[in-house]
Order: C-alpha cells, then sequence, then structure tokens
C-alpha cells in the first residue's frame, strides 16, 4: 500500500513528526509512537551520539562567528582521531546487535557531513569578518569620527 503523507508537522521537543494519512487505527498510533521512541533511545545510546551532538555544536558556533569563539571552554574540533575511536567503539557495539549497521551508516555519514558543513562555513564567515572589520575602519577614516578625547 502506498502511503501518502501530509504537510502537517506536530513539533516534539525539536523533532518534527510527519504523520501518514493513510487510515490507522488507534493501535498502529501507538504501535508507531512506541517505535519512535525506541528509534530515538537507540539513537541517544549510539557511540557517535556524542560526536553527532559535538560536531552540532561547532556548526552552530562558527555560523555566530566571534561570538561563537567565545562560547565555551573547551576547543571541539573533530578530529579524524575522535572518529577512529568512535568507529571502533561501532565495531564493539555491533558485535553484539548485528542490525544496527544502518544506523551506523547514518550516525558517521551524519557526523562527517556536519564536520564538512563546519569547514564550508569557516573560511566565507573569516572573510566576511575582516571585510566588514576593514569597511568599518574605512568608514571611521573618512567620517573623521575617530573618538577624540576634549578633555
Amino acid at each position: 500500500m502506498e502511503e501518502i503523507y501530509s504537510g502537517e508537522h506536530e513539533e516534539n521537543n525539536g523533532a518534527v513528526k510527519v504523520r501518514s494519512t493513510r487510515e490507522k487505527g488507534e493501535g498502529d498510533i501507538v504501535e508507531e509512537e512506541e517505535e519512535e521512541e525506541v528509534l530515538k533511545k537507540r539513537i541517544a545510546d549510539h557511540p557517535l551520539y556524542g560526536l553527532l551532538l559535538e560536531n552540532h555544536t561547532d556548526c552552530l558556533k562558527v555560523g555566530l562567528g566571534e561570538i561563537g569563539d567565545q562560547i565555551g571552554d573547551k576547543s571541539t574540533t573533530t578530529t579524524d582521531n575522535n572518529i577512529v575511536n568512535a568507529k571502533q567503539l561501532i565495531k564493539d557495539a555491533t558485535s553484539s546487535d548485528p542490525n544496527s549497521s544502518d544506523l551506523d551508516q547514518f550516525m558517521e555519514a551524519y557526523c562527517n557531513g556536519l564536520n564538512k558543513l563546519k569547514e564550508a562555513m569557516a573560511d566565507p564567515m573569516k572573510e566576511m569578518t575582516s571585510f566588514i572589520t576593514a569597511m568599518y575602519a574605512q568608514l571611521e577614516d573618512l567620517s573623521g569620527s575617530k573618538k577624540k578625547k576634549n578633555y
């Protein structure tokens, strides 16, 4: 049976839930919500979840520019070493649960995608910041608005 998804979204703690428009019984909805909760738990318990959150936070910091540099005490740069350690954790976890390979691939791809996004955003943000700083300095020079102390 072909499922048609409606455009109605229901917010749920930052997650978006799309409900199918095909008719369902009350039991089907409960079962679907239970499956969704199990999936959320599997994602939150995944070895790469911490790295995914770190990469997401790093992307947000890049988008904030200089303010983002001031947020947080430690540098949260994702390195290949972090990914290698996470892959070892995945290998250990999958030895007990062979069905998690799709989730492993998704989490790894998502982490890599966020890391590439951060790198792609960083250079234009630096260029923009330096351009704005230079323009601000030129405007100050042209307007002669450098603050002069009148004592």
